[in-house]
């Protein structure tokens, strides 16, 4: 799911690194906020005294980015971009010539964080799930896709996957980890055909992914479907949606409304709504009893005032300003060295108040707060397969597989709930299950993983 963010407009990074150490190539990691991480990356090139680059803020749907100052002395490095909302910094050390970690300040606000420089590709990158390159139109968008299809297989059950939260490309590339490539490469090597997509505002898609209601993301997929269907060249014999996280609750509502959908998967998808999955984070990252059970409650009452005025087109007004007065408290009740950075307290909480206000309001975001996933669940008649990973810490199986359980039961339909214990939220084997660990495992599933996609499909197909 999004993660609950300071949204991040605007860049000033000093890092500091030995002059003799070339910053130039790729960096990929994540700033820690508030127990979430936001994914950034900086492509820089060049020599020092003649340094260019980019970054991308992947979750939040920007991308290349130019670096407005890119400079190397002999004791930092300087990244500047600037859009006119303020400057952030990052202040770090180079551990080793590939890692660097440290605080990024905003404001002032400061977070924990850890950028990787990758490997240079020598060999020529291997490409999974080739097939065929499609551009499908909508009456507002195109969707760029791949198309892969089995050799020898005229009538193959067809797998859409649907992506989760921040605007993703049809490989689902989180921190060098293709999920969804790897996917179509299994189910093609067991007779199973597969689409995946570029998200809007990504790769060949067009359109602004934020702007994108939860509708709007249903009525691309219908539109996939529709479009696929009608090929005059393949037929398939079961449609199947398979979403990741975020992506369940958009696969769930078109399999409820859409009668060409055979069957359903889930993977690690959320049974409860975004309402309840952003409080169930805020009380994660508050859990270091710095704060009382009390003022945490209540701060989290209060966002949630927020949310409900956006919804209702109420007081927003009022409604930050209720944040703001107990947020203030929240943050004068600190001990002394805690609040000695913060130099402005009444300008820190409006500042997050508005960002709150920001997030909650965007379009996609507040078609989803309050949407019951449970209540598509209800409706179906279709097979369902329901995937957690045991240590997945965005949505968690205590928070969300009762939920789904309880809905599909309830809808008489035939299901399955497996949970692989070692896994995270991408099915990766881990070791905490923080986001912040992504980068650092393995570029695979664990063991069974795949099997149990491609086992369900075959077993469920109607023949």
């Amino acid at each position: 799911m999004r993660p609950l963010i300071i949204i991040l407009l605007s860049f000033f990074c000093c890092i500091s690194v030995s002059a003799q150490t070339s910053i130039s190539g790729d960096w990929e990691g994540a700033i820690n906020i508030q127990g979430q991480q936001l994914k950034v990356i900086f492509d820089i090139e060049g020599e020092p005294q003649n340094y260019s680059g980019t970054l991308d803020i992947p979750q939040q749907g920007a991308m290349e980015l130019n670096l407005t100052r890119v400079e190397q002395k002999s004791d930092s490095v300087f990244f500047t971009f600037f859009t006119g909302q303020g400057n952030g910094e990052f202040k770090g050390v180079l551990e080793t010539d590939s890692l660097i970690t440290g605080m990024y300040h905003q404001g002032m606000s400061s977070f924990p964080f850890e950028i990787k420089k990758q490997k240079s590709v020598v060999e020529p990158e291997e490409v999974l799930g080739e097939g065929r390159e499609l551009i499908i139109s909508t009456e507002t968008v195109n969707i760029g896709g791949t198309l892969v299809t089995p050799e020898n297989s005229e009538y193959s059950p067809l797998v859409i996957m649907i992506s989760g939260s921040g605007a993703q490309d049809r490989n689902s590339n989180i921190f060098g980890f293709k999920v969804f490539a790897e996917i179509a490469e299994y189910l093609e090597q067991q007779g199973i055909s597969s689409f995946r997509y570029d998200d809007r505002q990504i790769g060949e898609s067009t359109g602004t992914f934020s702007e994108a209601t939860l509708d709007m993301l249903a009525g691309d997929v219908n539109r996939i479907i529709e479009y696929l269907n009608n090929l005059e060249d393949e037929y398939f014999s079961e449609i199947i949606l398979l979403g990741h996280s975020q992506g369940g609750v958009v696969a769930g509502k078109v399999a409820d409304e859409n009668p060409e959908v055979d069957q359903l998967i889930l993977m690690a998808s959320t049974g409860v709504s975004l309402k309840e999955i952003l409080s169930f984070q805020v009380e994660q990252a508050y859990g270091e009893e710095i704060h009382s059970e009390e003022d945490v409650e209540k701060e989290i009452s209060l966002r949630e005032e927020l949310m409900m005025a956006i919804r209702d087109d109420g007081d927003i007004e009022a409604a930050k300003q209720n944040y703001v007065d107990h947020y203030y408290s929240m943050i004068e009740a600190l001990p002394a060295s805690q609040k000695a950075g913060i130099a402005d307290i009444d300008a820190f909480v409006n500042r997050q108040a508005d960002q709150l206000a920001a997030v909650y309001g965007s379009p996609q975001t507040k078609s989803l707060l309050f949407y019951d996933p449970k209540d598509d669940l209800r409706e179906l008649d279709i097979p369902v397969l329901v995937l957690f990973g045991g240590k997945d810490t965005q949505v968690t199986i205590e928070q969300n597989s009762a939920p789904i359980e309880k809905a599909l039961t309830e809808a008489d339909t035939e299901f399955e709930v497996e949970a692989f214990p070692e896994a995270n939220h991408l099915f990766q084997k881990a070791e905490s299950g923080q986001v912040a660990e992504y980068s650092m495992l393995e570029k695979e599933f664990v063991d069974g993983f795949l099997d149990s996609i491609a086992g369900w499909v075959s077993k469920n197909v109607d023949n």
